[in-house]
């Protein structure tokens, strides 16, 4: 809240400021406002169809010994255990994405699809389908996704990251705590920041002080006229109106070579370098010279192959001059692996060239596509109750539903993970192999009628049979 109202009551202060001929002492006129507030709703309603809602299901293992509900726990709890015996409970996480192809291509974070077994995109239309995952980088934090949707999807608008300026007005939209389709406004705190913690030194982030929380990650900072911008990514524990985003131009370099080849791939030279500061540069004898002081060559590596040596100032990279560790560092990182690159070094005063083949920087292995488990014609995969769960649970027969496709007709009728099937068309389920049979014997098109246990509780559930 006091985010909200901070930001609104800054519009109204630039207002204010803008009034003319009397210091801003004057209330700025109604179609002022108006016409602000509309430039914001125009804004959003332009971006709003291409933001999505991305839903994750992780698979997980509990430890400690087995209990039932005679021995204190609750039925949630014993019905979760039953899915554990059988792959794991399911843990969930909120996050948001961003259309960039209308045949389905979603970008959003890395950590929010990470280790993900199941990954679910909500369109701002309500309909649901399963994503697999293109590609993912952790060291800038992009993941690329798929959806198969029956018709062409809504695309953002992608602005020019490189243009923005300090004090622009910036929007996020995402998902907060759950809360979809959420909006934000605060405007442009910094750029290029990149001296936070467990960001890639390559990589620089627009910082803002519109709101970001969990499940904003992987969602849209949007420009005043509705072009994203930047792909929301983290904020400051405990701090206030400090959030981040990725450049969207850092977005489309690494959205491209991921739907290319599913993973990045950067250069790897092989030292530590410092900023050289005037008195480093009149310490070695090299007043006024601008570049990166190498403190540490890596041994076995292509600069130490190439004779490169601690104290050496390296002042060009292919040709270019290096005005700074960062600058340097993107060089480096730009340059395929196996490729050469020209280095012009100071060493004891003297110039020398030295062509180096970089190698691969190693990086985390690339996000595997979740395990995909065979579901059935209604996207359902069950499995068989555990001996003595049926005493415990007050059921007679019946099947537990360990994964739903939300965009089956099962979990389109509401079935949800860790119901209990009892009965289809008032025929009883008794296993695995009789839920089968029972499906294969329903005409396409029929409406049929599902008694499921959820939880102590006992509901019918109603779709059509596809």
């Amino acid at each position: 809240m006091k985010a909200g109202r901070g930001s609104v009551a800054l519009a109204l202060a630039l207002l204010l400021a803008a009034c003319a001929g009397d210091g801003g002492k004057s209330p700025p006129d109604s179609s002022d406002v108006a016409s602000l507030q509309q430039g914001f709703v125009t804004a959003v309603e332009r971006a709003y169809p291409a933001v999505v809602n991305i839903r994750t299901v992780t698979r997980f293992t509990r430890g400690g010994p087995a209990s039932t509900p005679e021995g204190g726990m609750s039925m949630e709890d014993y019905l979760a255990e039953l899915l554990e015996e059988n792959g794991g409970s399911p843990e969930s996480s909120l996050g948001s994405g961003v259309i960039v192809g209308e045949d389905g291509l979603i970008v959003t974070n890395e950590h929010v699809i990470r280790d993900a077994d199941e990954i679910v995109i909500r369109l701002s239309d309500r309909t649901e389908y399963r994503a697999k995952v293109v590609g993912a980088d952790p060291r800038t934090d992009v993941a690329l996704l798929r959806i198969k949707p029956s018709r062409k999807l809504p695309v953002a608008v992608l602005g020019d990251s490189s243009r923005i300026k300090v004090g622009e007005w910036a929007i996020a939209v995402g998902n907060p705590f759950g809360l979809e389709s959420t909006v934000t406004l605060g405007v442009i705190s910094a750029t290029g920041r990149v001296d936070l913690p467990g960001v890639d030194p390559t990589g620089d982030l627009i910082q803002t002080d519109a709101s970001i929380n969990p499940g904003n990650s992987g969602g849209p900072l949007l420009n005043t006229r509705g072009e994203v911008v930047g792909i929301n990514t983290a904020m400051v524990s405990g701090g206030q109106g400090i959030g981040f985003a990725i450049p969207i131009n850092t977005v489309l370099e690494i959205e491209r070579e991921l739907a290319s080849t599913g993973m990045i791939r950067r250069g790897w030279l092989g030292v530590g370098i410092q900023f050289l500061t005037p008195d480093l540069a009149e310490s070695f004898g090299v007043k006024g010279e601008k570049g990166v002081l190498v403190n540490r060559v890596v041994p076995d590596s292509p600069a130490a192959a190439r004779g490169l040596r601690r104290g050496d100032i390296v002042i060009s990279f292919d040709g270019t001059p290096v005005t700074g560790v960062k600058e340097f560092q993107k060089m480096v990182a730009g340059v395929s692996p196996g490729s050469d690159a020209i280095l012009e070094i100071l060493r004891g005063g003297k110039r020398l060239t030295v062509t180096v083949k970089l190698a691969e920087l190693e990086s985390p292995m690339p996000h595997a596509s979740p395990r995909e488990p065979p579901l059935d014609a209604w996207g359902l995969h069950v499995l068989a109750l555990p001996e003595g769960a049926e005493r415990a649970l007050g059921v007679a027969g019946g099947v537990v539903v360990q994964n739903v496709d939300p965009a089956g007709p099962a979990g389109g009728g509401g079935i949800r993970a860790g119901d209990i099937i009892l009965r289809i068309n008032r025929e009883p389920v008794h296993s695995p192999e009789s839920f089968g049979k029972l499906l294969a014997r329903l005409p396409r098109g029929q409406m049929v009628s599902v008694l499921v246990d959820r939880e102590g509780g006992r509901m019918y559930l109603a779709f059509r049979n596809r």
